[in-house]
């Protein structure tokens, strides 16, 4: 299954705010210091941010900005002290922002910056499990920078905090259900949208924020991969050493089925090995080693999903680098180091759907070896996944072929034939090749009949058939307690406000 990861935060990239060039001595510090944070020159950037400061105590910018710094050191390493650094200078810049509003109560700059500390209060609150702390702090942004657009419908940075409180409610409708408080906030996928876009073309201080947050938009949601995945790379060639945006790029690579090049980014995070990101650094040994493995190249896979387990703090993709590494050594004929990977899979925290999906199947793994149709199965689907749709085929076929098979494999074999014939562009075989998947019989992978249907839709979009793609497409949307639900559900609701 090729779905979006569990993609980049948009808190990552928020890291990259580029305000322009103006005449007061503040904002030439505050440029001088995101020039720096983008080339994660952190300390530098500090000093920076100290000199905005003491060129006007009364102006909230520079303690934002200073408190930025700790957020990013916090958010990326987990450092408990940071996170009470960003805290206390984060109460500065609001407690600035109140003051200029005391004194005059229309200045829209000090709404903006007010409005987006609370914004970045959620996203620190975010990273340290405070669901409560989250919801209240989200909540009050929400707040402050509705009624700074209502009484200054020109402040054009603050659509971009509306902007994705929209579009994060309107594509995922689940989402307030889990932060309580935040139930009112309208929900709008287009609406969100256009506001980032409005921020993008007109925005002062986040203007580049904006657009970044477009390019993801561009990769994930509005199917245009290839100007978001540019808009990415001309700022990694300015700021080659920017671990968010290379570790965005291989995400995005991988998502796009193409491991071959996503690699090269990943493995710019790793050799740097930064420990101001060290976040992205142990995600990426996690996503270059599903990379590999998607490519069935189990040498390679192995040591970065070692090196994953062994090193990183991270909750996420645990459990599913554990299932991974027990395939690897499945797939070499080594069925006791495997058995001893599952197990762990089985106790790791399963933080992700990828997870769960991992413990679900790890527990079936540890008790029976895999047979060599399942081994097929691997390699069919892991080509599938990585573009390479005549080995996904080849694999397939030869795992349909047999006589003794489950109505699992059976309808596995099916699915992967259907991916391969897809990819290829045999829509109408492709779609004959999904619905044998669907019919194969009762087993215990009840993630294939919705994720063929969702296919059957794209291959009827593809030949013009909108009556039968809205058919599969509420066919899909009719299944729920199986893996990547959550993904599926996205990429419905995706394509339902797009396409129809």
């Amino acid at each position: 299954m090729r779905i979006p990861p569990i993609v980049p935060a948009v808190a990552g990239l928020l890291l990259m705010l580029a305000p322009p060039a103006s005449a007061d001595d503040l904002d030439r510090y505050v440029m001088q210091g995101i020039d720096q944070l983008y080339s994660v020159r952190f300390d530098d950037a500090a000093r920076s941010f100290d000199q905005a400061i003491a060129a006007d105590r009364s102006d909230p910018r520079g303690y934002f900005y200073r408190a930025n710094v700790h957020l990013w050191s916090y958010v990326f390493d987990k450092r408990p002290e940071q996170l009470e650094l960003f805290l206390a200078m984060s109460d500065r810049a609001i407690k600035a922002a109140e003051a200029k509003l005391s004194a005059n109560s229309r200045d829209s700059r000090a709404k903006l910056f007010l409005g987006m500390s609370y914004g970045y209060k959620a996203i620190a609150n975010v990273r340290a499990e405070n669901a409560m702390a989250t919801a209240l702090a989200a909540r009050t942004c929400y707040d402050k920078l509705n009624d700074a657009v209502r009484s200054d419908p020109k402040l054009y940075d603050a659509y971009l905090g509306l902007g994705l409180f929209h579009f994060i409610f309107g594509s995922i409708p689940e989402a307030a259900q889990f932060m309580a408080g935040l139930s009112g906030i309208k929900g709008d996928a287009q609406l969100g949208i256009r506001e980032i876009e409005s921020a993008a073309a007109r925005g002062t201080y986040f203007r580049n924020d904006a657009g970044l947050i477009m390019a993801l938009l561009n990769i994930y949601y509005l199917g245009d991969q290839n100007k978001g995945i540019g808009a990415l790379e001309g700022i990694a060639r300015r700021y080659p050493r920017n671990v968010v945006l290379l570790y965005a790029l291989g995400a995005a690579h991988l998502n796009q089925g193409h491991p071959e090049k996503a690699l090269p980014y990943l493995d710019g995070v790793v050799k740097q090995g930064n420990n101001d990101f060290r976040m992205f650094t142990d995600l990426s040994y996690a996503r270059a080693g599903a990379a590999y493995f998607s490519q069935n190249d189990l040498a390679r896979a192995k040591p970065y999903l070692q090196k994953f387990i062994k090193s990183s703090r991270e909750k996420d993709y645990r459990s599913y680098s554990w299932y991974l590494l027990g395939l690897c050594f499945e797939l070499e004929g080594n069925r006791a180091n495997a058995q001893k990977a599952y197990d762990y899979a089985i106790k790791s925290p399963a933080s992700t759907p990828e997870d769960r999906m991992a413990r679900r199947r790890a527990k079936i793994l540890v008790a029976a070896p895999m047979t060599d149709a399942d081994k097929d199965l691997v390699r069919a689907l892991n080509a599938a996944s990585s573009s390479r749709f005549d080995d996904a085929i080849r694999f397939s076929n030869a795992v349909a072929a047999r006589r003794d098979l489950k109505p699992a494999q059976r309808a596995a074999a099916n699915y992967a034939y259907g991916q391969g014939l897809q990819g290829k562009g045999e829509y109408a075989k492709a779609i004959a090749a999904y619905n044998v998947a669907i019919g194969a019989g009762k087993h215990d992978e009840s993630w294939i009949a919705p994720f063929s249907y969702l296919h059957i839709a794209e291959c009827y979009l593809k030949l013009n058939d909108r009556e039968r793609w809205r058919t599969n497409i509420k066919l899909a949307q009719s299944f729920s307690g199986y893996d990547m639900e959550t993904q599926l559900r996205f990429l419905v609701g995706r394509d339902v406000t797009l396409i129809d």
